[in-house]
């Protein structure tokens, strides 16, 4: 929930970096590396992300996780940086908590925009099972020839695999041919 997102830069006439340049999803998957920003992906996808303030340079958040960590980011000239009440982000280490609340602040969170299902409505992400919540936002944002390969590698491991594939191929075909 955002409970306040303000305007202006509130810095004067400096130049500054903009917040989702600074907590962009790849940087944060680099500075947290892959098992932390997994952890904060499940958290964000999850809705632990609370009391959100959102403001062009920094954001400030409470992650629900075995108690209620306080986050808050900062993107500044001399780069990004991160402080959290939780333990693990001692020494500047960018924590799951400072992940979730970049991800959710900057937008990352979520499906693709386009993504919405034919039927006016979107699957609600924030699943009680936060491997298949971060797989759907992986689907839903992997260039298709990426996913297309991943796939057929899939189906060349596993025969259940192939078979399911099959079977919507020929689904689809016979949608597209006017097949009911």
């Amino acid at each position: 929930m955002i409970i306040s997102a303000s305007e202006g830069d509130g810095h004067g006439e400096g130049a500054v970096i903009p917040l989702e340049a600074a907590f962009e999803e790849r940087a944060c998957a680099q500075r947290a590396g892959t098992a932390v920003f997994m952890e904060g992906v499940s958290l964000a996808l999850l809705g632990r992300v609370e009391q959100l303030r959102i403001r062009p340079t920094n954001a400030s958040g409470t992650v629900d996780d075995d108690g209620h960590q306080q986050v808050r980011l900062e993107a500044g000239d001399d780069g990004p940086g991160s402080t959290c009440t939780c333990s693990d982000s001692s020494g500047g280490v960018f924590c799951r908590h400072a992940v979730a609340v970049a991800l959710v602040a900057t937008g990352s969170a979520g499906m693709a925009e386009d993504d919405d299902e034919e039927d006016g409505h979107t699957e609600d992400l924030f699943a009680d099972d936060p491997v298949h919540a971060a797989i759907r936002v992986f689907l839903s944002r992997v260039p298709r020839a990426e996913l297309v390969e991943t796939l057929l590698d899939a189906a060349d491991e596993n025969e259940v695999v192939a078979d399911v594939l099959w079977e919507a191929t020929v689904a689809w075909h016979g949608r597209q041919h006017g097949a009911v």
